[in-house]
């Protein structure tokens, strides 16, 4: 049985996909479509700064899901010590600071603890409870008792169309956004920068308070308070 996505058949099967349907656009892509030439070019928005504020100096952290090392450079040059991993090698060959580890995130397992635990964009609302489970799992695998794990979710209303946002030669479009249930968003997600476009079809999952305790609970992880007032960071700890 297919669902379908605008004018694409999505199977059952693509629905539980990690993060997106597809990307488009000029050089490499990963398996779920992110461009890797669009994420050499992405701005740092004061993520570091934030997360510097929410740890201790010189802290060991594990990064999941680095892409290019867009965040993974200035916290190194703030003093911290990075393993970063992303499943893509051609995202991986891009960082050249420091220790890297090309695995898809729910795979992992070192035999190492670190005190903090860092997954970004938006990877804890995967379509996919399993999945999740999987990615929160390692978190809890890799993160020592008394450390921290910080993650970035996707709030509602953060995923609408027709939006579009123009700044410094670069334009952001969200388009073709699909409502579905169980609190799902399709949504295709367009940059261009300096002329060129990159696009790329995601599939996310809003979590309710409820939603994101249990899955934290089911992965032997606590949350322990937000880092911003949107709630959009969360800090978890082991329970």
């Amino acid at each position: 049985m297919n669902r379908k996505l605008g004018d694409r058949a999505i199977s059952r099967e693509a629905v539980g996909m990690r993060v997106g349907q597809g990307g488009s656009g000029p050089g490499p892509h990963t398996p779920d479509g992110s461009a890797v030439e669009l994420y050499e070019r992405a701005p740092v928005t004061g993520e570091d700064q934030l997360i510097n504020a929410a740890i201790d100096p010189g802290s060991s952290i594990l990064e999941l899901g680095c892409g290019t090392g867009r965040i993974t450079r200035p916290l190194l040059a703030l003093g911290h010590q990075i393993v970063a991993v992303d499943e893509s090698p051609e995202m991986t060959a891009r960082v050249h600071e420091t220790e890297t580890i090309c695995s898809t995130i729910g795979d992992l397992r070192l035999d190492r603890r670190f005190d903090v635990v860092l997954m970004m964009s938006y990877l804890i609302n995967v379509a996919d409870d399993e999945e999740r489970l999987r990615l929160l799992r390692t978190c809890a695998h890799h993160v020592r008792p008394g450390g921290s794990v910080l993650l970035q979710q996707q709030m509602p209303g953060m995923i609408h169309a027709p939006a579009v946002r123009e700044k410094e030669g670069r334009r952001f479009e969200v388009s073709d956004v699909e409502h579905l249930p169980g609190n799902r968003q399709a949504a295709t997600l367009t940059h261009t920068v300096d002329g060129r476009s990159w696009s790329q079809r995601i599939l996310t999952q809003n979590l309710t308070d409820e939603q994101l305790t249990a899955q934290l609970a089911e992965a032997g992880l606590t949350l322990t308070d937000y880092l911003t007032p949107d709630q959009t960071w969360v800090r978890a700890r082991l329970s």
